[in-house]
C-alpha cells in the first residue's frame, strides 16, 4: 500500500507497522489445525478448542479474533470457514496458498538483516549451501511459487486476448509449468515447452503432464545450453514468456538472455515479460528490496528499463497490461504493437508524472449521481447560477448517467492546489488520452471553473477549456474517491490537506 499525501491517519500507521501480526495469526490458524478442522465441517467454539487442545480462555480469545478478522464465520453458535479461507487456506482449494505461508518465514530471516545489505551491499547474505539444504529449500520454494502462479497465471492469460488458435509457446524459467498448464487449458491446440534447471524439470515431470506440454532442462545463464534450445526452435515460436524471472538477474544477464531467446520467435511473435515493476506501484517497489535481500544481483526493474532491454534485444514496440494483483505484463513485438484492450497504465503513469498524486482506474458504472448533491449546490453555494460550469447550466443527473453509459473505462485523479493548475493538468491529461487513440476522452473537473474571475452573463468566454465538475453533475465525490481508496473529508483545520478530485472518461 502507498501512503497518500492526504493520509495522516494513525490507523494507517498501525496497519503499516503491525502487518506481521496478521501473518502470525494466519500461520497459527493453519498450524493449530483450526482451518483443517473447519474445512471438515462446522463446529462450536468449545468443540474446536477441544479438538485443537487449546486452553479454554486463551484459545477462546484466539477464535474470537479469527471471527473478528474474517478468517472464520460464526452463525447461530457454529463456526465455519470464511470464503477467504476456503479460497486461500483450504487444503482442497485449487488456489490454496498454504505453501506460500510455509515459505514466508524463510524469507523473513533475510528481511531481518536488511540493514546488513544496505551497509555491506547486495549479496552480503549469500552463502554456500549443502546439496541437501539446497534441494530442501528449492522444493519449498517451488511449492510456494507454484501456488502463487496458479492465481497469477489466470490473471495473465485472461488479460492477453486475441491470440491465434494454434501456435507454440515457450516459458523460460517455467518452474512447475503452472503458467503453461493454465495457458494450454485455455488454448488446447497450442504446444507448450517448459524450460528450467534440470532439478526443477525433473521434479515437475514426475506429475501428470498434458500431451501438448514437454519440459526442456536448461541453464539459461549458460549461453551454450540456451543456444541449443534456440537452435531447435529458431523463428518457430509464437509466444515467449518470461514470468517472474528477469528480477532474478542483472541488466547484462537479462540483455543476453532476452536477445538470445528472442531469436526463437516468429516475425509476428510476442515476447511477454511478466513481473513486478518499481514504477508501477508500491508492491513493485517493495519487491525490489525483496530481491535486494534475497538475491546476489536481482532487482525489480522499471517499465522503462525493461522496455530498453527489450528494444536492445530487437523488440522495439511494447504495450503494458496491468493485472489485478499488482503485477504487469510488458508485451513486446518486432513489428505490429500488441493492442491491449484493458490497460490504462500509460495514462496513469502520465497523470502521476504530470503532478497528480493518485490515479486509479475504475468502471464508470460505479459512478452515481445523487439528487442531494445538486441540492447542496442550489442551497448553500454562493456560485450557484453564476458560473457556466455550475448548476443550473451544468449537466443534470439524467445527462450524466446517459453519458457514462457511453464509456467502459475511467481514471480518477487526485491533485492539490492551486485549483487553476489542477484544472490545467486535467486538460493536458485529456489531450494526451485523445492523441493516444482514445477519441472519446473527456475530463470532469473538481471545484468551480477558474478560467475567469467572473463569468459573462451571456456566454462562456472559454468554451474550449470549460469542463463540468463532478459535484456539479450530482456525483458524490467523497463516496467515489473512498471507493477508489482515496480518503476525502471536509476541511476542519487550517492545516488540513486540500485535495481536488477529477475524472477522465477514457472510452
Amino acid at each position: 500500500m502507498k501512503i497518500l499525501p492526504s493520509d495522516n491517519s494513525y490507523q494507517t500507521f498501525c496497519a503499516m507497522t503491525g502487518g506481521y501480526r496478521m501473518f502470525r495469526v494466519i500461520s497459527e490458524a493453519l498450524r493449530s489445525g483450526v482451518i483443517d478442522l473447519l474445512e471438515e465441517g462446522e463446529r462450536t467454539a468449545e468443540e474446536l478448542l477441544v479438538a485443537t487442545d487449546m486452553q479454554p480462555a486463551e484459545g477462546g480469545r484466539f477464535v474470537e479474533l479469527l471471527v473478528n478478522v474474517g478468517l472464520i464465520e460464526q452463525y447461530d453458535g457454529r463456526l465455519y470457514l470464511s470464503r477467504f479461507s476456503r479460497t486461500y487456506l483450504s487444503r482442497t482449494s485449487p488456489t490454496s496458498q498454504r505453501h506460500v505461508i510455509e515459505f514466508e518465514p524463510v524469507l523473513m530471516e533475510k528481511w531481518r538483516q536488511l540493514g546488513v545489505v544496505l551497509h555491506e551491499g547486495q549479496g552480503a547474505l549469500t552463502r554456500e549451501q549443502s546439496d541437501d539444504d539446497y534441494r530442501e529449500r528449492l522444493q519449498l520454494f517451488q511449492r510456494a511459487m507454484t501456488e502463487a502462479a496458479v492465481v497469477r497465471s489466470r490473471e495473465l492469460w485472461d488479460a492477453l486476448t486475441d491470440l491465434p488458435e494454434q501456435g507454440t509457446i515457450i516459458d523460460i524459467g517455467a518452474g512447475e509449468g503452472t503458467y503453461l498448464r493454465e495457458f494450454l487449458t485455455q488454448h488446447p491446440l497450442w504446444q507448450g515447452i517448459a524450460c528450467d534447471l534440470p532439478d526443477v524439470c525433473a521434479h515437475a515431470a514426475t506429475g501428470s503432464i498434458p500431451q501438448n506440454l514437454r519440459f526442456h532442462p536448461c541453464n539459461i545463464l549458460e549461453r551454450r545450453e540456451l543456444a541449443s534450445l534456440v537452435a531447435d526452435h529458431r523463428a518457430a515460436v509464437d509466444l515467449l514468456l518470461f514470468s517472474n524471472l528477469c528480477h532474478c538477474y542483472s541488466p547484462d544477464e537479462n540483455r543476453s538472455i532476452l536477445q538470445q531467446a528472442g531469436e526463437m520467435l516468429t516475425v509476428e511473435g510476442l515476447l511477454v515479460v511478466h513481473d513486478f515493476y518499481r514504477d508501477a506501484n508500491s508492491c513493485g517497489a517493495l519487491y525490489d528490496l525483496h530481491m535486494l535481500v534475497n538475491t546476489y544481483n536481482g532487482r525489480s526493474y522499471t517499465t522503462a528499463e525493461t522496455a530498453a532491454l527489450l528494444g536492445g534485444a530487437g523488440f522495439p514496440r511494447h504495450s503494458i497490461v496491468e493485472l489485478p494483483s499488482d503485477s504487469l505484463a510488458l508485451v513486446a513485438t518486432r513489428t505490429t504493437p500488441y493492442q491491449s484492450a484493458s490497460s490504462l497504465f500509460t495514462l496513469k503513469s502520465f497523470a502521476l508524472s504530470g503532478g497528480f498524486f493518485a490515479a486509479v482506474g475504475l468502471d464508470p458504472a460505479r459512478i452515481r449521481s445523487e439528487a442531494w448533491v445538486r441540492a447542496k449546490c442550489a442551497y448553500g453555494c454562493s456560485q450557484y447560477g453564476k458560473r457556466w460550469s455550475c448548476p443550473p447550466h451544468a449537466m443534470d443527473q439524467a445527462g450524466l448517467e446517459e453519458l457514462l453509459g457511453c464509456y467502459s473505462r475511467a481514471l480518477l485523479v487526485v491533485g492539490q492546489p492551486p485549483l487553476k493548475g489542477f484544472q490545467e493538468k486535467l486538460l493536458v491529461l485529456e489531450r494526451e488520452a485523445f492523441l493516444g487513440g482514445f477519441k472519446k476522452a473527456l475530463v470532469f473537473s473538481g471545484g468551480p471553473c477558474c478560467w475567469c474571475e467572473e463569468c459573462d452573463d451571456t456566454q462562456c468566454r472559454f468554451p474550449e477549456k470549460r469542463r463540468p465538475s463532478l459535484e456539479s453533475c450530482g456525483c458524490d465525490v467523497f463516496a467515489l474517491a473512498g471507493s477508489c481508496g482515496i480518503s476525502v473529508a471536509p476541511l476542519r483545520n487550517g492545516d488540513d490537506f486540500v485535495q481536488y478530485v477529477g475524472l477522465l472518461l477514457v472510452d
